[in-house]
């Protein structure tokens, strides 16, 4: 089962996940597993929005075009919101909680 991971803001993140479950295409095939909170350690920052992940699941042999193209649409609508960003893999080992939240974009 492929799971993507993205971070942002955790409000627009949240209209993200309503957004998979209301789609047509994405519906019962695509999960939101988690949204978890991210420390927010920067003070330079201007905004002072709550970071977060999202995890989602892509049900095992669903992962068509057409599924992918449905979710990168609505992930660029919520890029459009504001900042989110594809999680990498993590190598073995390391921590969640000592990745700067925020991503490149900041």
């Amino acid at each position: 089962m492929p799971i993507i991971e993205y971070r942002g803001e955790a409000a627009n993140l949240k209209v993200l996940a309503r957004e998979i479950e209301a789609d047509p295409h994405l519906a019962g095939k695509c999960a939101v597993t988690l949204i978890k909170p991210l420390r927010q350690d920067r003070r330079d920052s201007l905004r002072h929005a709550h970071w977060a992940e999202i995890a989602i699941s892509v049900a095992a042999g669903l992962a068509t075009n057409t599924l992918y193209d449905a979710l990168k649409a609505l992930v660029e609508r919520a890029r459009d919101r504001g900042p989110v960003d594809e999680v990498g893999p993590r190598p073995e080992g390391v921590s969640e909680d000592t990745e700067s939240p925020g991503g490149a974009g900041q």
